[in-house]
């Protein structure tokens, strides 16, 4: 099924990079035709079953989260001894003894103001991939699979509600976080600051198209997915699920870069990632895969 309802939306200065939802869940607005678009029922639906997420999330508080961070500005004792911990854990099934590590840093929003009870500890080992293998992006790839393995096989890992999350960071990447701490070192590299998050541009009509916009098509690309026989058919939808999850993924990194986490693309991408769809693009690509591998 075709939707109906279609949105010219750009990504320029004037309605992209530097723009951010901060008040009413999502649903509240779709029943408004003034914004000026149209919304079908299917669409309707979509927001009204997801209606859990909350996008006062993305204001940014007015302090630390207290339970993380003492009143020096320093990481809570038992958190980093832990986190130290579950890092050296992590290191050891990387299987790369002859390398050394450059540090351990937490970032993301547990580092930042914009925390929420969405936010996660994102723990970074930085190493320099090449001390590995010159094959950078083999080691790359290497990594990402073992980080894969060890989210998905300790998904109940939390530290006072907030999960785990463990990655591998390339000593010569950029990190374009505004707020980055070193556990190793028990201090900040970046120390974050508030007014980093103040006076920001809304334009929440932009995000909701945007949102939806690419919720429809991953939608109506599972539809046509599932329902699809020729082999040829199921390749071009393949392709077309490729590309609009590097699109994504594409969007949020160049957001990132130029914006900071307050990014529209970066809000967009979380979006996504709460109602669910990103997990969904990833899991119609494996499937599409599957579904043309097989014989029957």
């Amino acid at each position: 099924m075709e939707h109906k309802s279609k949105f010219k939306l750009g990504f320029g200065k004037n309605n992209g990079g530097f723009m951010h939802v901060i008040d009413e869940a999502f649903d509240s607005v779709l029943n408004e035709s003034k914004d000026g678009f149209a919304i079908t029922k299917s669409e309707l639906k979509t927001f009204r079953d997801k209606k859990k997420i909350d996008f006062t999330s993305f204001e940014p508080q007015d302090e630390l989260n207290p339970k993380i961070w003492d009143s020096n500005g320093l990481l809570n004792s038992r958190v980093r001894m832990r986190l130290l911990d579950i890092s050296d854990t992590f290191i050891d099934g990387l299987d790369i003894d002859w390398v050394e590590i450059d540090d351990i840093i937490l970032t993301g929003s547990l580092a930042n103001f914009n925390w929420s009870k969405f936010s996660d500890f994102d723990v970074h080992v930085v190493l320099n991939f090449k001390d590995v293998d010159e094959r950078v992006e083999f080691v790359s790839n290497y990594f990402n699979s073992k980080k894969k393995i060890w989210n998905n096989e300790h998904d109940n890992l939390k530290i006072y509600g907030f999960p785990v999350e463990m990655y591998v960071q390339d000593s010569g990447e950029e990190h374009t976080s505004s707020g980055v701490y070193s556990l190793e070192k028990n201090k900040w590299l970046v120390k974050p600051k508030k007014e980093n998050f103040e006076n920001i541009l809304m334009n929440k009509k932009f995000i909701r198209e945007k949102a939806r916009l690419l919720i429809n098509k991953i939608d109506e690309l599972s539809e046509k997915i599932e329902n699809e026989k020729d082999d040829y058919k199921l390749d071009e939808l393949s392709k077309k699920v490729k590309s609009l999850f590097d699109k994504i993924k594409g969007m949020r990194k160049e957001s990132l870069k130029k914006y900071g986490e307050m990014s529209t693309g970066n809000i967009i991408f979380k979006i996504l990632r709460r109602l669910g769809y990103i997990d969904k693009l990833y899991n119609i690509k494996l499937n599409t895969y599957d579904k043309i591998k097989s014989l029957k």
